[in-house]
């Protein structure tokens, strides 16, 4: 995998990890852990949820990862 698909990855790691746990009410930093447990978690991305669902939702047809992941977990 190449370096641009590995940051593509964890910005979709990211957002989703914003937008899931906010709908379980779980913390950002535990829910990362569990999806990423090898990897320190981002920064909370500092915009409104829609941003990053939008992100997300808006890019599923152009990358297969990502509409993969909209799918298991149910974005748009």
């Amino acid at each position: 995998m190449s370096e641009l698909e590995e940051k593509v990855r964890k910005a979709a790691f990211t957002y989703l990890c914003q937008i899931k746990p906010h709908e379980l009410q779980l913390p950002f930093d535990e829910f990362w852990q569990a999806m990423r447990p090898s990897e320190l978690a981002p920064p909370l991305p500092n915009w409104p949820l829609e941003i990053s669902r939008n992100l997300l939702v808006g890019t599923r047809q152009e990358n297969e990862f990502i509409d993969a992941l909209c799918l298991k977990y149910e974005l748009g």
